[in-house]
């Protein structure tokens, strides 16, 4: 037990500066119903329709609402696409279409709403059967200058789309690093040994999915524990 408390205030430590940024809430994600979406939640769309020529969409249904910005406020998005099986991820914004076909962190140009509330227009144009994941962050930028250069300038809210075709299963638990089928403090616990003994370790402890094993994937698995408390 006094190892447990040790090991968790060794770590709060290390997640202060990622707790304690801000999130400026002037713009926020929808569903479809104009819900909002909780900062960092995951949403999962699994409902493919047919497009053109054949293909197949499956549709995000997910906007931005202007809940106390301006208008004239310049904001842009940054995503993550964490995993595409197959096939390409669209997203359009403002206005401008973007497509990937491999995992990478990516940006759309930025621009002010053309109304309250604008659909991302974020699609996933699968081939086949399988999973695409993509981390969503609104960020606000400013534009000044000759010729104008863009700063950041605040980050809005975060969340994750999953999108899935066919019966590809449930795959494995995020953050679930000691395989016991839950997310917890022993999960936490395996990670760190982990990277303090330089043992080899297996796909699930890149809770991130970033390639790399590190602190980073500690502070996920310690997001994931608070958020379901």
């Amino acid at each position: 037990m006094k190892r447990l408390f040790t090991l968790l205030f060794g770590l709060s430590l290390m997640v202060m500066p990622l707790m304690a940024q801000d999130i400026d809430m002037s713009f926020v994600f929808v569903d479809e119903e104009g819900e909002i979406i909780e900062n960092g939640a995951t949403v999962v769309r699994d409902v493919a329709e047919p497009y053109d020529e054949g293909t197949q969409v499956i549709y995000s249904g997910i906007s931005v609402y202007n809940m106390s910005g301006s208008l004239s406020d310049l904001i842009r998005m940054r995503y993550s696409v964490k995993q595409i099986d197959n096939g390409i991820y669209q997203i359009c914004f403002p206005i401008t279409c973007n497509s990937r076909s491999e995992v990478g962190d990516y940006m759309t140009s930025e621009g002010s709403l053309m109304a309250d509330l604008q659909d991302i227009q974020s699609e996933w144009f699968p081939t086949a059967d399988g999973t695409c994941i993509v981390e969503l962050q609104i960020e606000h930028v400013t534009k000044s200058g000759f010729p104008p250069t863009v700063s950041h300038k605040s980050w809005g809210p975060t969340m994750t789309l999953k999108f899935v075709k066919g019966d590809v299963g449930p795959g494995p638990l995020t953050g679930d690093v000691n395989g016991d089928g839950e997310v917890g403090i022993s999960d936490v616990n395996a990670l760190v040994d982990l990277i303090l003994t330089g043992a080899e370790f297996g796909p699930s402890a890149d809770v991130n999915n970033d390639g790399e094993v590190g602190i980073s994937d500690v502070n996920a698995v310690i997001d994931i524990i608070l958020s379901a408390n």
